[in-house]
Formats: C-alpha cells, sequence, structure tokens
C-alpha cells in the first residue's frame, strides 16, 4: 500500500511515521507479512489519530475527522480481505491434512 493513500493535507507529521510503516509492513510479500505489527500498527495509529483530533482547532477537525473516516473505511476494508484470506489458507490446509490422513491409510 502507497503511504500517500494513507496521508491528506491535515496528517500530522507523527501520524505520517506511522502511516510510512503501516504502508512499509503491507508491502511485505505474503510469506513475510506480519499480522501482528499489522494490527499494533493500526493500534498507534488508531491512538495517534485520537491524539490529533483532540488537538486540532475545531475548524480543521472536522476536516481531518472526514478524510480519516475514509482511510479508515479502506484499511478495514483490506483487514477484511486478509481475514478472508486467511481463511482461505486455513480450509485449504486442513483439507490438505484430511488428504494426506486418507492416503496414509
Amino acid at each position: 500500500m502507497n503511504k500517500s493513500i494513507l496521508n491528506h493535507a491535515n496528517t500530522p507529521l507523527f501520524l505520517q511515521a506511522v502511516n510510512s510503516e503501516l504502508a512499509a509492513c503491507l508491502s511485505t510479500p505474503g510469506e513475510d507479512f506480519s499480522t501482528d505489527r499489522f494490527r499494533y500498527l493500526c493500534d498507534v495509529r488508531h491512538k495517534v489519530v485520537i491524539r490529533a483530533l483532540a488537538r486540532l482547532d475545531p475548524d480543521v477537525r472536522h476536516s481531518f475527522a472526514k478524510e480519516e473516516l475514509e482511510i479508515n473505511n479502506n484499511l478495514e476494508k483490506l483487514a477484511q480481505g486478509l481475514l478472508l484470506n486467511a481463511k482461505d489458507e486455513a480450509v485449504k490446509f486442513s483439507r490438505g491434512r484430511s488428504a494426506v490422513k486418507k492416503y496414509n491409510k
């Protein structure tokens, strides 16, 4: 994922740094991808966004929240896709294991 997709005009510097780490995590090849790291970075990102919302002027807060909601929705879709892929892999593994057990009998 491109880090520019995670940033917008009102993105604070620290959030940009977290977004950069998140983009790097999401760019990791399939076998090396860490769901724990992804979850950790999403948690950190959430805390940074909440802190930024509390510190922003009311004029900027609305536009910031609107932009962040769109980015959050995209991250949620991505996470759902990762979950579905993991479920598919688990089903394939289970079927493969069952086939091996039948073959060995």
